[in-house]
C-alpha cells in the first residue's frame, strides 16, 4: 500500500475519532442538561447577582455570568437585537466567551435580552426579562490594573498591583508584596492608560520610586531637604516628560464604635511636579503653603494643574474641620514653569464638604471627583460620591445614576474617555469591589456593572481583599518582576535634584 494513502488513510481516522469524541461530549452535556419543565411564571424580575439588569456594557468584555439566588439549576436564553441567540444551562448563568463576544459585537449600539428560567425548591420559574445594552463606544483597552489590599493595617506583605484582561477572567500579578518582602508600594499609575510609561513608588526599607519608560527603568530617591517626603500620589503629563506629585505625612487612626473603624488623613502635605528626563523637582510657593495640598493632575491638555487642598486643621476631637477645596493653577510643559497665581474652583468652606481625587477625562470635557462630608481620604466615608464637573461651563452635578449609599472613590476613565472604573463598598459594605460606567458625550452615565467573573457569586464571597486605586490599560502591563526585585534590593537610587519656579 503507497506510503501516501497509509498517512492519508491514519490523519482521516484521527479526524473521525475527534468528531466522533466531540459529538459525544455534546451528546453527554445535552443528557446532563435539564431543561425547564412545568414552568410557573413569576411577574418579577429574577434575583441574580450581580445585578445586571439594565446595564451598558462595551462588545467584547468578559461574559457577564450571573447566579440566580437559591437556584439548583438555571436556563438562560439570549437574544440579541438582530435575532441571534445563545443559551446557557447550568448550575448557575455561565456563559461560553467566544459565543458571548460574537453576541455583544453583533449587537453594538443594540440590546440583548436576557430570559431566565430557574429551578428553585424543585420547582421550575419563568422570570421577567430584562436588558443588556450594548455601547456603540468600544473600550478597546487591554484591562484594568489595581492594587489588591487584604484586611488589616498592619503588614504589607499580601498586597499586589495586579492586571486583569476585562475581555476574559484572566488576572496576574505586576508587583506581588511578597517578591519585594513584604514592603508596601503605592498604585501603578500610567500615563493615561499606556502601561509603557508608568510609575510606581515602594516604602519602607527598600523605599524608591520606580519609573519605567519603554521598557527602560531607573530607580529615584526623591526625598530631599527642600521637601517633606518622599513622593506619593502621582499623576503624569501627557507628553510623558514631566509627573505631578504631592508629598504626604499620612497618619491613621481607629475608632472604638463599629459604625466607623479608621480615618486616614495628612499632618501635612504639598504637591509638586516632577521633571522625569532631568530628574529634578520642580518647587512653587503656591503648591507648598502652609495649607495641605494633595492630589494634584494634569488637565487634558496639559495647560493646567487640578489639585485640592485644605487648611491645616487640629486633629484632638476636630477631624470634620478636614474639608479640601478644588484649585488649579497654569502649567507651562514647554518651560517647566508652575503658573503664580491659584484659582479656586470649588471652596469646601462654602459647601461644608470635601473634595478628593480629581480626574479629568482625556477629551478634555469633563473633570470627575469625589465629595464628601470631610476626609482627604474618602474611601472609609459612606456619603462619599462621585461628581462631574463640565469644563466647558463649569457645571457641576452628582453622579445620581452611578452613586449609592456607600462610598464611592478612586475613579479613572478609559483611553477614550467612553468608560470609566470606580471603587465601590455597595455590594457588601466592607469591601471596595470595581464597578464600570459608560458615560456618553453629554456627561450622561449609565447604570454601572460589577467586574464580572468567572462565578462571580463564589469568587466575590470568597473574596477578602479591597481593589484600590484602579485604572484602565491599553496593553498589557510588561515589568520584568525578577529583575524589579532584584534591583530593588541592590540598584543604586538616583538622587532628584531641585530647582525652584
Amino acid at each position: 500500500m503507497p506510503t501516501k494513502y497509509i498517512v492519508s488513510k491514519i490523519c482521516a481516522n484521527r479526524f473521525n475519532l475527534r468528531h466522533l469524541c466531540a459529538i459525544c461530549m455534546c451528546a453527554l452535556v445535552a443528557a446532563c442538561t435539564e431543561m425547564p419543565q412545568n414552568v410557573t411564571t413569576v411577574d418579577a424580575l429574577p434575583n441574580i447577582f450581580p445585578d445586571y439588569c439594565g446595564v451598558t456594557i462595551p462588545a467584547g468584555i468578559a461574559p457577564l455570568n450571573f447566579n440566580v439566588q437559591d437556584a439548583e439549576k438555571v436556563y438562560v436564553l439570549l437574544t440579541g437585537s438582530d435575532g441571534s441567540q445563545m443559551t446557557a444551562a447550568d448550575t448557575y448563568a455561565r456563559f461560553d466567551i467566544d459565543e458571548w463576544h460574537a453576541l455583544t459585537e453583533k449587537n453594538r449600539g443594540g440590546k440583548i435580552t436576557v430570559a431566565v428560567s430557574a429551578k428553585i425548591d424543585s420547582q421550575w420559574k419563568r422570570f421577567n426579562d430584562f436588558d443588556i445594552f450594548v455601547s456603540s463606544d468600544s473600550l478597546n483597552d487591554y484591562g484594568l490594573t489595581y492594587r489588591l489590599i487584604p484586611p488589616g493595617y498592619e503588614t504589607f506583605a499580601h498586597i499586589g498591583i495586579y492586571q486583569r484582561n476585562i475581555h476574559t477572567f484572566d488576572q496576574e500579578a505586576v508587583v506581588d508584596g511578597m517578591a519585594i518582602q513584604g514592603d508596601c508600594m503605592n498604585c501603578h499609575v500610567p500615563n493615561r492608560t499606556n502601561p509603557n510609561q508608568f510609575q510606581l513608588h515602594v516604602r519602607g526599607r527598600n523605599s524608591a520610586t520606580l519609573i519605567q519608560q519603554n521598557g527602560e527603568r531607573k530607580l529615584l530617591q526623591t526625598a530631599t531637604d527642600s521637601t517633606i517626603a518622599n513622593c506619593m500620589y502621582a499623576y503624569w503629563h501627557p507628553s510623558g516628560k514631566y509627573i505631578a506629585y504631592s508629598l504626604n505625612l499620612i497618619h491613621q487612626t481607629f475608632f472604638e464604635d463599629t459604625t466607623k473603624y479608621i480615618e486616614v488623613f495628612d499632618k501635612a502635605s504639598d504637591a509638586l511636579v516632577l521633571d522625569v528626563d532631568k530628574n529634578e523637582l520642580i518647587l512653587c510657593d503656591k503648591l507648598m503653603t502652609t495649607d495641605f495640598e494633595s492630589y494634584p493632575v494634569f488637565s487634558a491638555d496639559g495647560k493646567k494643574i487640578y489639585y485640592c487642598s485644605s487648611k491645616p486643621y487640629i486633629l484632638e476631637g476636630k477631624l470634620k474641620e478636614m474639608r479640601y477645596s478644588l484649585l488649579s493653577i497654569d502649567f507651562d510643559a514647554q518651560n517647566g514653569k508652575i503658573g503664580s497665581q491659584a484659582d479656586t474652583l470649588i471652596n469646601a468652606e462654602l459647601i461644608h464638604k470635601s473634595i478628593t481625587h480629581p480626574r479629568p477625562s482625556y477629551d478634555g470635557k469633563y473633570l470627575m471627583f469625589c465629595m464628601a462630608d470631610y476626609s482627604v481620604f474618602p474611601i472609609h466615608h459612606k456619603e462619599s460620591d462621585l461628581y462631574l464637573m463640565n469644563l466647558a461651563n463649569d457645571n457641576i452635578r452628582p453622579l445620581t445614576e452611578v452613586n449609592s449609599d456607600c462610598a464611592e472613590t478612586f475613579h479613572n476613565f478609559s483611553q477614550n474617555s467612553r468608560w470609566f472604573v470606580f471603587n465601590s463598598r455597595r455590594v457588601d459594605q466592607i469591601n471596595n469591589l470595581l464597578f464600570i460606567s459608560h458615560i456618553d458625550e453629554n456627561g450622561n452615565a449609565t447604570k454601572p456593572f460589577l467586574l464580572p467573573q468567572e462565578n462571580p457569586q463564589e469568587f466575590y464571597a470568597n473574596n477578602f481583599f479591597s481593589y484600590n486605586v484602579p485604572d484602565f490599560t491599553s496593553e498589557k502591563v510588561d515589568l520584568d518582576l525578577r529583575a524589579f526585585a532584584r534591583e530593588i534590593f541592590n540598584a543604586p537610587r538616583i538622587q532628584v535634584g531641585v530647582r525652584r519656579n
